[in-house]
């Protein structure tokens, strides 16, 4: 491990996983040491990297103080997530991925809209980049369900209790009050796939103010190859989704929000039985006893 405290903390830590992305690793690392933004720290968990991610990171290490380094056996982006966490001194918390890449002003708009606003949660929109053809696209990362009102301002979890389990995700485009995080012990999940789902559900209804900006402020890498290991993963989606009913439970919200997250629920596993290959019959069963309602076919058009 080489973490080192300075006097004075950073506004902002940014959390980044990385195992395996030498191809990416270089882009990512320079887009956030060039940020206009410039009181940060970089935790760089390596989680048990095989190829050359290691060697990159102590030579970033070399160039600039505010880059960090823990390294931990294999153990997967939640734990290599939680991990720096614990060790990130920031007020603010990012997640990033290695293989995507910051705007210049990524963490200078998302610090100063949280700030602004005194919010728990800050999210922006993002860019798309196609790893095979290499295409740019903007995506709202389902923030065009937010209405014009929801602008330069914060709002409640409540006001979008009707669509806030549409609402992406993914913690990449979003900037986390630390304090906030750590009182309310929201964590990933290390044992289970998918645990963005929980984490986000928990953060979200949890925050006291959240705010948004439809700036896109990072440019996140898709088109990964669907293989049938990655099928497997898809059935933890049922007991992730489970987990999110007991936590509704738990803060006495499940029956006022029963309606949007069960039909959330049925969309999400229905959309992602269309992408898999193997395992179909495994998931078919699973989606039949999941339900209180009969059984309905899955349209897979």
């Amino acid at each position: 491990m080489l973490i080192t405290d300075s006097i004075k903390p950073p506004r902002v830590s940014v959390v980044l996983p990385v195992y395996n992305t030498e191809g990416y690793l270089r882009q990512c690392l320079d887009s956030l040491l060039a940020q206009t933004f410039d009181d940060i720290e970089i935790v760089c968990v390596n989680d048990g990297s095989t190829d050359k991610s290691l060697k990159i990171i102590e030579e970033y290490l070399k160039k600039d103080d505010r880059v960090k380094l823990v390294t931990q056996e294999h153990q997967g982006r939640a734990a290599a997530r939680n991990k720096g966490r614990y060790l990130a001194r920031g007020e603010y918390i990012c997640f990033m991925n290695s293989s995507d890449y910051a705007k210049p002003d990524m963490i200078d708009k998302l610090y100063q809209n949280a700030k602004e606003y005194e919010s728990d949660i800050s999210m922006c929109t993002v860019t798309l980049l196609d790893k095979t053809t290499m295409e740019f696209k903007d995506d709202n990362f389902s923030l065009d369900f937010f209405s014009e009102d929801y602008n330069e301002r914060s709002f409640s979890p409540q006001e979008t209790y009707e669509f806030m389990f549409k609402i992406n995700v993914n913690s990449i485009n979003k900037l986390f009050r630390r304090e906030f995080l750590e009182k309310n012990n929201i964590v990933f999940l290390n044992s289970i796939h998918y645990e963005e789902y929980l984490f986000f559900t928990q953060a979200y209804i949890t925050a006291a103010n959240i705010s948004i900006l439809r700036n896109p402020l990072i440019v996140h890498r898709i088109n990964e190859t669907n293989s049938k290991k990655e099928d497997s993963k898809k059935l933890d989606l049922f007991a992730v989704m489970k987990l999110i009913k007991e936590f509704l439970l738990r803060k006495k919200l499940y029956k006022e929000l029963k309606y949007h997250f069960e039909k959330a629920k049925r969309n999400i596993l229905v959309d992602f039985y269309k992408t898999i290959k193997s395992h179909r019959v495994k998931f078919i069963y699973r989606f039949k006893l999941f339900f209180e309602y009969p059984f309905q076919k899955i349209d897979t058009k």
